[in-house]
């Protein structure tokens, strides 16, 4: 998502109006004017709304001499039916921060029981997903791991990669739905003689979108926090994370 947001240092730019297109149900498209920069769409059955960015990320200096961006963000309600126009300044919206939206996601999207039956006792019904659904869901996927090798900028116009050592990124899509994966490749000094990759699952088993929500940002945390996996497990150069 970052790639197509607006400069973080000008405050303006995340408060024009842009017309954006909604896939209602049934597969009708409709153009809709939004004040500001649309973030998510949250439905709970019922209380269905869109999550815009409050303005411009705050910035935060780091010590390798780039910024940080500190995202924040308001809930709009969309009521019985889709308005026309979709503002941020209602008495209904609410704000949220980054746990809240977490917090939203995580009870928006389809769980998995605790102690799932050995023998389910009926089939999968699959989703009935159309090819631009599947197309956008694939498009989310690959904008978390736009510019790898590039990924943050610093107020002197110089770049870094995603996380300290990552180079070479390789990201490329494989399978079928409801099988198909974003795989996400890259040289890294914890395994010199070949490469890193993770494989990001777009779609569940019963063939529903995935969100894959900062899945750049738990890459680079996994990386430069925590010991990545023995590579005496890797496989024709490739170890997987």
């Amino acid at each position: 998502m970052t790639s197509n947001l607006p400069n973080p240092d000008i405050q303006s730019a995340w408060r024009e109006l842009q017309q954006v297109t909604v896939l209602q149900p049934g597969g009708h498209a409709r153009k809709v004017t939004v004040e500001g920069v649309p973030a998510f769409a949250l439905d709970h059955g019922g209380s269905a709304r869109v999550v815009l960015h409050d303005g411009a990320p705050a910035t935060k200096s780091a010590g390798w001499g780039g910024r940080t961006y500190m995202y924040s963000y308001i809930g709009v309600p969309l009521g019985d039916e889709l308005p026309d126009e979709i503002r941020p300044s209602g008495r209904d919206a609410e704000r949220f921060d980054d746990q809240e939206l977490f917090t939203a996601m995580e009870t928006a999207v389809p769980r998995s029981p605790a102690s799932p039956p050995a023998h389910a006792p009926i089939s999968w019904d699959m989703v009935q997903l159309s090819d631009t659904e599947k197309e956008a869901a694939v498009k989310s996927v690959l904008r978390e791991f736009d510019h790898l090798d590039h990924y943050w900028h610093s107020a002197d116009g110089s770049t870094g990669p995603l996380a300290r050592g990552l180079r070479d990124p390789l990201v490329e899509v494989n399978g079928q739905w409801p099988h198909t994966r974003v795989d996400v490749s890259f040289t890294h000094p914890h395994y010199p003689a070949g490469r890193l990759r993770r494989s990001i699952q777009v779609y569940d088993t019963a063939g529903r979108i995935r969100p894959a929500t900062y899945a750049s940002i738990h890459l680079m945390e996994d990386l430069d926090t925590m010991a990545p996996p023995s590579t005496e497990h890797a496989r024709n150069g490739v170890q997987h994370i």
